[in-house]
């Protein structure tokens, strides 16, 4: 069995699991590969290569990110291929991997396995959502390893587990999810406020997934191309971005393990969708 598993993550939490889930994999002895939707290549002809596809994503309003709903669009239609769908949120979703789960059924995938997986917050400039706390680390890696292991056991042997696909999930997602996609198109592309004190050090625009910063007449600016996955914001060195209109950043989220870095999110995932276009090229 091959298996590939694509993602998208803002700020490490879905990664997270992504890489917990493809070392079990290789635990069990199964190929499993991990790519990230950033990058622009031939996904379609790599899900030819694979038996069975994942997909992951943070949840936003019960929503699938606006990068992971362009990127689905895009496939082929597919003849029953199997396939699992994983989400990570910080409460509650409703249905927020059936939605994903839904949307890849539209383009002929036999959705098998849906799992939620909470993670920490990474809001982190409203003051009344409760902040990450590192001291968490230890705690949070060994509930999810546990979580990992059963829902990788449910892939391999075939077990239908549809976490959301419930009529009550379906109407608390809904709930979420219709207020959600209209403040999207209004006030979430534009919602990034730059304060003065930013020093133009770039980062922001070598991180954003949708390349929504850049640089005029020495003042940075957007583009108004934002959906929120707030890695420009944690990864500030100086805190000068944020959403809230009342509240800057003061303790950012650097991600879920004090080994994570944020350039793995997009680095680590590349990496291995080269090699694999390298080799399909030489063929």
């Amino acid at each position: 069995m091959k298996i590939a598993i694509f993602i998208f993550s803002g700020t490490g939490n879905t990664y997270f699991i992504g890489k917990k889930l493809q070392d079990e994999f290789k635990e069990n002895n199964v190929l499993c590969d991990l790519f990230t939707v950033e990058k622009k290549h031939d996904d379609n002809r790599l899900i030819d290569d694979y038996d069975v596809i994942g997909l992951g994503y943070p949840i936003y309003g019960s929503d699938v990110p606006l990068l992971i709903r362009n990127w689905i669009d895009g496939l082929n239609i597919q003849n029953q291929k199997k396939a699992f769908v994983f989400c990570t949120q910080m409460m509650y979703s409703g249905d927020g991997a059936a939605y994903g789960g839904r949307l890849l059924a539209k383009k002929g995938f036999m959705i098998r396995q849906q799992a939620h997986f909470n993670m920490p917050n990474n809001i982190t400039d409203y003051r009344i959502l409760r902040p990450f706390n590192k001291h968490n680390l230890i705690k949070i890696e060994q509930k999810k390893n546990k979580q990992v292991n059963r829902f990788v056991k449910h892939i391999l042997t075939d077990k239908k587990t549809r976490k959301g696909s419930n009529p009550i999930s379906l109407g608390l997602g809904l709930f979420q999810r219709i207020p959600y996609q209209k403040m999207e198109m209004k006030w979430i592309s534009n919602s990034i406020k730059i304060e003065d004190h930013c020093i133009l050090c770039k980062k922001c625009i070598d991180l954003c997934p949708t390349g929504n910063f850049e640089i005029k007449d020495g003042i940075l600016k957007t583009k108004n191309m934002c959906f929120a996955c707030y890695r420009c914001i944690n990864h500030c060195p100086v805190n000068a971005l944020h959403c809230s209109k009342n509240a800057l950043v003061k303790h950012p989220y650097r991600g879920p393990s004090e080994r994570f870095n944020i350039k793995d999110v997009m680095e680590d995932c590349l990496i291995t969708n080269e090699l694999v276009m390298k080799q399909e090229d030489s063929v």
